[in-house]
This record gives C-alpha cells, structure tokens and sequence, in this order.
C-alpha cells in the first residue's frame, strides 16, 4: 500500500504542475486569441486547480482514508481538473457569456448544452473529491504501515 499510496502522491504532484504548464500556454492565450476574458479565466483556473493538485498531493500521506475513498478522491479530482479544463477552453473558443463577464445574456445553443452538461460533471466531481480530502484531514493522521 506504501508504494501505491506515493504512486497516487506522485501523480498528483505531476499532473499540478502539468497544470501549471498549461497555465502558462493559456497565458499567451489571452494575449493572442479573441475572447480575452475568457482565456483569462480559464488560464487562471489552470493556475489555481494546479495549486490544488500540488497542494493535495503534499497532503496525501497524511489523509485518513481507505483504498477506496483514496483511489474515489483521485479519480474525482482528475475528472473534475481535466473536463474542467476543457470546459474552459470550450467557453473561450466560442465566446460563451460567464454570469461575471456578461451578465444577464444568455449563451447560444448547442454551445451552451454541452458546456452545462460539462459542468454537470466537474461541480459534482469536485464536491466528491474535496469533501474527501476534508474528511480525510479529520484527527491524527494514521501512522500505521499501509
């Protein structure tokens, strides 16, 4: 269990600053592409969902979670980081209306479908996995070999 429990630790590290790396292609993004606004928002959520998968992964040993609830956590945050990242490059491309950059102004259909369906995914995955995170940070952590 020690190995696998550094294995997911790893790929939480890596894939944060995988996200970094994106983060910094959607930078110049926003200085390029049309849609500013909307790059500029998913270029800064790349950096903060990053920081939270690096910042996850730096507390993984200390979570009091079963395999289950460990291998849930992981597969949730990756879901929710991934489509939200397409989702984000989905609303740039097509210059959908956010309720901060536009608000009142209804996005066009099929356009706003998919990215509702895409947010039907990642607003769940992301409660399931920091709900677990928080759960797992109750108490002592548990020092037992795994």
């Amino acid at each position: 269990m020690t190995s696998l429990l550094e294995s997911q630790r790893r790929r939480l590290l890596r894939h944060g600053f995988i996200f970094l790396f994106i983060a910094l292609w959607l930078g110049i993004a926003t200085a390029t592409m049309s849609h500013p606004r909307a790059w500029l928002a998913t270029h800064l959520t790349a950096i903060l969902t990053g920081l939270v998968l690096v910042a996850i992964g730096l507390v993984w040993r200390e979570l009091r979670l079963t395999a289950r609830q460990r291998s849930l956590g992981l597969a949730t945050g990756f879901i929710s980081a991934y489509v939200g990242l397409a989702n984000g490059v989905f609303a740039a491309v097509f210059g959908l209306p956010g309720p901060a950059s536009q608000p009142g102004v209804a996005p066009p259909m099929p356009q706003a479908a998919i990215f509702f369906t895409l947010l039907a995914i990642v607003v769940p995955a992301t409660l399931i996995a920091f709900g677990l995170v928080m759960y797992g940070m109750r108490g002592e952590p548990d020092r037992t070999p795994h």
